[in-house]
């Protein structure tokens, strides 16, 4: 009976963690609409605005910076709520991993975005080369390639580009913009040459082919580097665990015929 308690009140925690992560997703949204809120953002720093806009750009969030401030606000009171709570201390970090799980799994997906963008983005670059060659202009290749957006992640990404062009946005805000959600060298190196071919002219087309070439190159000794650390890396787990049970079949008859003998 004890147990059957527990695992109720277990199964009762996760629900009501659940129910009340989307109660605080629902009244963040309605709050960061509010005047209250509009009035508090107004007088927080500059520089803590700034820093709040460009971390909610890096987390490829979809959320206002005000409402992903209070989202964070609200799971923060949540916890040292829970954290106070006269209910056993196994309960409260069960909780307190629900609340923070989600975190943990947007990290995650972020950091797989990252990754297969920058994977895709070589192959990318000589797309967008290649319709720079048939005489379209930056901007009409974004427009024309954004109708591609369910291709790769990469495409997405240009898709969103043209979309912030296409609602008033400068090229240099787009990218800039960009460049703050995908902090990556070669993200870094196409945004510069971007601007460069925008402001002063050149040959683009060349550049990010030359571009492509270099990620490529990059990619190629990434891979090269993780293949020599894999042997590193299998240290620990063949110390731990392989070469114990090596050891005990090897010297294992050994031991016990010398053990019997002995007894013999």
């Amino acid at each position: 009976m004890p147990n059957l308690t527990i695992v109720s009140l277990v199964i009762l925690s996760l629900l009501v963690s659940v129910l009340v992560m989307q109660f605080i997703s629902i009244i963040t949204h309605w709050l960061a609409q509010g005047v209250l809120m509009q009035m508090t953002w107004q007088y927080l720093p500059a520089r803590t605005q700034r820093w709040l806009e460009q971390h909610v750009q890096k987390i490829l969030s979809e959320l206002s910076p005000q409402q992903w401030l209070l989202q964070q606000l609200s799971k923060l009171i949540l916890i040292v709520i829970v954290l106070l709570l006269p209910i056993p201390v196994a309960l409260r970090l069960l909780v307190v991993l629900v609340l923070v799980m989600p975190e943990l799994r947007s990290w995650q997906q972020r950091r797989d975005y990252r990754r297969q963008l920058v994977r895709q983005w070589p192959a990318t670059l000589d797309v967008i080369a290649m319709t720079l060659h048939a005489g379209l202009s930056f901007r009409a290749t974004l427009h024309t390639l954004s109708d591609s957006a369910t291709v790769s992640v990469a495409f997405h990404e240009l898709a969103r580009m043209h979309a912030q062009q296409q609602a008033g946005f400068s090229l240099e805000e787009v990218l800039n913009e960009f460049a703050t959600r995908i902090p990556h060298p070669t993200i870094a190196l196409f945004r510069a040459a971007v601007l460069h071919a925008h402001k002063g002219g050149g040959a683009l087309a060349s550049t990010l082919e030359q571009q492509a070439q270099q990620a490529r190159t990059m990619q190629l000794l990434a891979a090269e580097k993780s293949a020599q650390e894999a042997a590193v890396k299998l240290l620990l787990p063949l110390l731990v665990c392989f070469f114990p049970v090596t050891f005990l079949l090897i010297l294992g008859p050994v031991i016990l015929s010398f053990m019997q003998g002995e007894t013999l």
